[in-house]
């Protein structure tokens, strides 16, 4: 048993909260505090908290219709209200809505439907931007879902993880074929492309996902390179860390990425089934998952989203879910 996977194994606890109450699972493992706690686990409507009214069943038995479930579940963002969810066997964006207490379902323009949804991304306005790797575009809905227009730079060959800029102007476009960060306008004009193939410092070696943080530096899974990369917002090289390794700390294969209130650091690790979480000088603090089906347990988890409040979501994607944690807030000293 690989040492990663033996000692994410062994964080995993349970505790127990007075008589009859449902037992928490937390990592680490007692006596050390709490910092993780699994929520629930979401394949559809119901799962998460999602009821249909009357009507709406008479409609489903009448005309056949069935609620979607997630059955490739990749890339995923989410805000206080709304979660989106690319599927790469369904070929969609699946957008789960408390609000409207519904789940939407989109396919892809009026004139091409997705071959590849790998990662969803939205701005202050609400607008929907989806990476399809097979077209090789982005595209782009409004807050209703509707479309308005794709992006589709000359230089993007595979466009996989996307981002957008701490101040809301750029889109960071990861493109895995050609190991380059393309970066264009929210509207979809070319700026310029960052990186290019090979090991160095600000190279990548099939970068897959991306985030930002809140002071503008980009967050690069690099993947075959078995590393994370810091660049400022220009593209400039500040920091990498990881290598190919069963140790923790060292990367399988990274892939999802994002990061905390306090700037640490999660990486998914599809290799592995953990999750690794980092401080921003790239100092391991502790890790959760292990392999499996069960709560807590992924089965290829790819990618990562995590609000302000530190709700985090988790593609879960062999098991057809995508998960909820929470952060829970260190004791005082």
């Amino acid at each position: 048993m690989n040492k990663l996977l033996w000692l994410s194994m062994l964080l995993i606890a349970t505790e127990s909260f007075g008589a009859g109450k449902e037992p928490k699972l937390v990592w680490p493992a007692p006596p050390d505090p709490a910092r993780i706690e699994y929520v629930a686990s979401i394949n559809n409507a119901k799962d998460f908290g999602i009821e249909k009214g009357f009507f709406s069943k008479i409609v489903n038995f009448v005309f056949g219709d069935e609620d979607p479930v997630l059955n490739s579940p990749f890339g995923i963002d989410a805000d206080s209200n709304r979660v989106y969810v690319t599927d790469i066997f369904a070929k969609a964006l699946y957008i789960f809505d408390k609000d409207e207490n519904e789940i939407q379902q989109i396919k892809g323009s009026e004139k091409e439907s997705f071959l590849y949804p790998v990662d969803v991304v939205t701005d202050k306005k609400g607008n929907i931007y989806v990476s399809d790797s097979v077209r090789a575009k982005i595209y782009v809905f409004d807050e209703d879902g509707d479309f308005q227009y794709a992006i589709a730079p000359k230089a993007l060959q595979r466009p996989v993880g996307i981002a957008i800029s701490a101040d809301g102007r750029w889109l960071y476009i990861v493109d895995a074929m050609a190991s380059q960060i393309h970066v264009t306008t929210l509207k979809g004009n070319y700026l310029h492309s960052i990186g290019k193939q090979g090991r160095g410092k600000g190279e990548f070696n099939r970068p897959t996902f991306i985030d930002v943080g809140n002071d503008g530096k980009i967050y690069v899974s690099d993947s075959m390179n078995h590393r994370v990369q810091i660049l400022d917002k220009n593209g400039k090289f500040v920091h990498a860390f990881g290598e190919l390794s069963d140790n923790i700390g060292g990367f399988g294969s990274p892939r999802g990425i994002a990061l905390d209130s306090d700037d640490n650091i999660y990486v998914n690790d599809t290799l592995y089934n953990t999750i690794q979480i980092f401080n921003s000088n790239g100092e391991l603090l502790m890790l959760f998952g292990a392999y499996g089906s069960g709560k807590g347990e992924f089965a290829l988890p790819i990618d990562i989203s995590i609000l302000a409040d530190n709700t985090i979501y988790i593609t879960d994607t062999n098991n057809k879910r995508f998960q909820m944690f929470k952060r829970l807030e260190a004791p005082k000293q």
